[in-house]
């Protein structure tokens, strides 16, 4: 309904909120006062650091907020939907806080464009402010014309305290109540709900995995480096913490930097590659290098200045010659509160994230007890591998020989695999190109790896029996053992 509209009733004419309204809504604003003109939707919601809040009643009531000095001004306006020319009383709820301090009113008229254009006389106004509401009663405009009837009142001074529920992030402080006739029985208009304060944390915090981190197949020594990146140094993931310019507790700074919320951090890395005979070390960016030694149950710790922290990187440094085992692993950080002037009366909440995960790509197999063509391999029994090529590309398989009982490496080649198909090696084949495998009669384990998607079976031929038995059980197909 317009604030200028009129009724007639009884042959006297009446403003509109004479009668029940109470199907319109009054709306709060914030303002600077006389000549101003208020927001025309409802005041937008101050965030103020979840971090200066702890969860106890002493702490949360030592911070007053909503002074005059701070960036709401101490005042807020109520927008009547109408104009009021007969008494009225104003309740205002609040939930989230309690309310305290010394409040002020002052009721204003307003221009057709919504400049509060004067304060009016009113008689009658009294105020009295109960932890959970502030009562207006008794206001009664004088004047019979436009420019002297109320379109709004602004209530100065206002306070909160005991706002515990601020020491949550998401938490609102919020205000609504009634515009009601002086006797009270009658409710002009409700006041639409809004947040007035609300909290976030101070910073925004985050752990970002890094990109796939991928075991080099075709390396020399295979999967001893990485394809992406290339080399024997992984990124596996970087530390974000970012300033929201939340507030502090009276309004009267935001947190524009780590270092006034938090002094130090501890960054903890839990991840299966710590158990890996190939790492040499592990760094976080302006934290320094941890080394075996460091290392404790698969979990190692750096202490920081928590201002070092943002995009700083985790990463880990292989040795280059010995396979790279398949893992994963996590990060968290745990700030502590700052000390500096206005800091934090809480960390922030402690954030943790996935790290990258070292994968082999393509074929990675290791077939076990192989025999050579010595020894029972001449008279008993002959070993065969087939290697299966189940991807759309012709791949390169690497065969990698070892000695089955020490580990020792005995030599490498490599061989086409066409698209779709399966090829088959003997004994024969593998120490055709390898001169030195049949040398001491012992049985050898051979290792497959490329980068094609297949799989690779081991037989054994009995050349007594004429059975073939498949022994592909025994392999490691994960490879995560001995490659």
């Amino acid at each position: 309904m317009n604030k200028q509209s009129l009724y007639v009733f009884g042959g006297a004419l009446l403003a509109s909120t004479a009668l029940t309204t109470a199907g319109q809504a009054a709306i709060v604003q914030q303002t600077t006062g006389l000549t101003a003109t208020p927001a025309t939707t409802t005041i937008t919601t101050k965030a103020v650091a979840t971090e200066v809040f702890s969860a106890t009643a002493v702490t949360a009531t030592a911070f007053t907020l909503f002074t005059s000095a701070s960036t709401l001004n101490g005042q807020i306006l109520i927008d009547f939907a109408a104009n009021l020319s007969a008494g009225f009383n104003v309740q205002l709820n609040v939930t989230g806080a309690a309310f305290t301090g010394t409040v002020g009113t002052v009721v204003y008229a307003q221009t057709s464009t919504g400049v509060l254009r004067a304060s009016i006389s009113v008689t009658g106004c009294s105020t009295q402010v109960l932890p959970d509401k502030i009562l207006i009663t008794g206001c009664t405009p004088q004047g019979t014309t436009t420019a002297s009837r109320a379109d709004a009142i602004a209530i100065t001074g206002m306070q909160f305290y005991q706002a515990q529920a601020l020491a949550t992030a998401g938490n609102a402080i919020k205000l609504d109540g009634l515009v009601m006739n002086a006797a009270g029985t009658v409710t002009f208009e409700v006041i639409t709900q809004v947040s007035l304060i609300t909290s976030k944390s101070a910073v925004e915090s985050a752990i970002q995995t890094a990109s796939a981190v991928t075991i080099d197949n075709n390396a020399t020594p295979a999967f001893a480096t990485f394809t992406s990146p290339v080399g024997a140094t992984a990124t596996l993931g970087t530390i974000h913490f970012s300033v929201t310019s939340a507030y502090t507790a009276d309004f009267s700074n935001q947190y524009l930097s780590n270092a006034s919320l938090f002094s130090g951090a501890e960054v903890k890395i839990t991840h299966s590659a710590l158990s890996d005979p190939s790492l040499l070390s592990v760094a976080v960016t302006s934290s320094g290098t941890k080394t075996l030694g460091d290392f404790v149950s698969g979990t190692v710790s750096f202490r920081t200045p928590a201002a070092n922290l943002d995009g700083a990187t985790v990463s880990m440094v292989f040795n280059g010659t010995s396979a790279i085992l398949a893992s994963s692993g996590t990060a968290s950080v745990n700030v502590t509160p700052g000390t500096v002037s206005g800091g934090a009366a809480k960390a922030p909440a402690a954030v943790s994230g996935n790290l990258a995960a070292l994968s082999r790509g393509g074929l990675s197999v290791e077939l076990n007890t192989m025999q050579p063509t010595a020894g029972l391999g001449s008279t008993l029994y002959r070993s065969y591998m087939r290697i299966a090529n189940t991807s759309a590309l012709d791949g390169v398989a690497t065969i990698t020989v070892k000695n089955d009982g020490t580990g020792a490496l005995i030599g490498s080649f490599t061989t086409t695999i066409t698209a779709g198909s399966t090829k088959q090696l003997g004994s024969a084949d593998i120490e055709a190109n390898i001169s030195t495998a049949a040398a001491t009669g012992a049985m050898y384990k051979v290792v497959v790896s490329g980068s094609f998607n297949g799989y690779a079976q081991l037989l054994m031929w009995n050349s007594v029996t004429g059975i073939f038995s498949d022994l592909s059980g025994f392999r490691n197909g994960a490879l995560t053992a001995d490659p």
